[in-house]
């Protein structure tokens, strides 16, 4: 499933608003979780990696509502 048809699916269980709140939220988890992996001591610092934190953002946050109980696919 790419990222529009899990926004899509999304919208659809919480309405276009409050799944723009959620995936915000979540996408600034993953970067800031990102961010902190980068400052942990005596970590082996490798090349830069591009990670697709919207994706990952988005993959949580559908995870979640599926596990509500009374919303279409959940």
């Amino acid at each position: 499933m790419d990222n529009k048809e899990m926004m899509q699916r999304l919208t659809a269980k919480v309405g276009p608003d409050k799944a723009i709140e959620l995936v915000l939220q979540a996408y600034n988890t993953e970067l800031i979780t990102t961010w902190l992996s980068r400052l942990e001591p005596n970590k082996p610092i490798g090349g830069p990696r591009r990670h697709d934190h919207l994706g990952d953002a988005l993959k949580r946050v559908v995870e979640v509502c599926d596990l509500t109980p009374g919303t279409p696919g959940g």
